[in-house]
């Protein structure tokens, strides 16, 4: 496998991104989009994405404006900006096959969000947040509401679209996103091919500071994801 840094510029902000490509699969067909939070950075998943790589699987992370090393501050950003932010990002992978989606916790809820545009064939999503449709706009600084099972959330308005695989990875001790979330992301699935949770009952909603420290759990998720990837249906190359 080999990683590159690189950077792309999307409305005045630079952010910074990182690709992880093999000899099989040199052009990206996995992007990862983080969650909410002042530490949040695009390594954060990178135990899993170099995972994927030795299994011939390139991916591509970055981080949202206002995180890590992108340019920005995070009280600016908006729901909206960072799905145009990830829009942008996923204008970055590879075109020969429809992409697959990671995204933990607001990462989820963007990455189901904009699955009318991306088309992938596979979401695979981690403690998934939803937030309420009139929240696009409003500004980190305190005014967006807390996650929660918003029957108008974009989240499950583009979920109503997916054919494809979803996979959703809970935390039995999740502080942050009630399990009611998760409900409403199934209950939004009913065209995808296939749907399944995967629940981790010890972990709590930072999953990813968890995980990497339990072997045999990880071994599971890393398996059920390998076991997605290659099956999920090819839906037609992005326009």
């Amino acid at each position: 496998m080999r990683h590159e840094d690189f950077s792309f510029d999307v409305d005045g902000e630079r952010l910074a991104a990182t690709r992880t490509v093999t000899a099989e699969q040199p052009e990206p067909s996995i992007l990862a989009l983080h969650g909410f939070g002042t530490t949040s950075t695009r390594h954060r998943i990178s135990y899993l994405l170099d995972g994927f790589a030795e299994h011939g699987h390139a991916s591509l992370t970055f981080e949202f404006s206002g995180n890590g090393d992108s340019t920005g501050a995070l009280t600016d950003s908006t729901l909206r900006r960072r799905r145009n932010e990830a829009l942008a990002a996923a204008d970055r992978l590879g075109r020969a096959v429809a992409p697959v989606l990671l995204g933990t916790s607001m990462g989820a809820h963007l990455a189901a969000s904009i699955v009318p545009e991306v088309r992938p064939r596979a979401l695979v999503l981690f403690c998934p947040a939803a937030y309420p449709e009139h929240a696009a706009d409003l500004p980190f600084d305190g005014s967006l509401p807390k996650p929660g099972n918003y029957p108008d959330s974009p989240a499950y308005a583009g979920l109503r679209d997916f054919d494809g695989d979803l996979l959703i990875i809970g935390a039995g001790q999740d502080q942050v996103v009630h399990p009611a979330v998760i409900d409403g992301y199934l209950d939004s699935a009913g065209r995808a091919r296939s749907a399944e949770v995967l629940w981790l009952k010890d972990s709590d909603h930072f999953v990813h500071r968890w995980l990497p420290g339990q072997r045999a759990r990880l071994a599971e998720v890393q398996g059920a994801i390998l076991r997605l990837l290659p099956t999920a249906p090819a839906a037609p190359p992005r326009s």
